[in-house]
């Protein structure tokens, strides 16, 4: 199989889905399709360090306010570099720190995974937390 990452996104339960959303990481390859997120529960299930989860729900599956909806999709060099920050989870600084607003959270994650891999990709306005800042 050939390596692929998908940058998927939901709608946040309630009220919430006005204005956030919930950003995550599924890395397909030759070990089968494995999703990465963080998550406001710590040690939650699946492989956890923190609040930072593997395999917590179904690559697909919502977050309780909305479809799952494709961001984006990295193949090739990309993907790799993507996939390379993932297997080192405990590099990221925030895994036994969670806060809604400002951050850090589940997008300030994904920001984070995206800078350290070198790729510019923007995510969307509803991504609170994004611009948490990382040292």
């Amino acid at each position: 199989m050939a390596l692929k990452v998908e940058l998927r996104y939901a709608s946040l339960p309630s009220l919430l889905r006005f204005v956030a959303v919930h950003y995550w990481f599924v890395v397909y390859d030759e070990t089968g399709c494995h999703r990465w997120e963080v998550w406001q529960t710590k040690n939650a299930g699946g492989r956890s360090i923190g609040h930072l989860h593997c395999d917590l729900k179904p690559p697909e599956a919502h977050v309780g306010g909305g479809p799952t909806r494709l961001a984006a999709i990295f193949t090739g060099d990309d993907a790799l570099k993507i996939k390379q920050v993932l297997e080192r989870p405990a590099d990221y600084p925030f895994c036994h720190k969670y806060w809604y607003w400002p951050g850090p959270n589940s997008n300030t994650f994904a920001a984070w995974v995206l800078r350290k891999a070198g790729i510019r990709h923007a995510l969307g306005p509803m991504a609170l937390g994004k611009r948490y800042p990382v040292a």
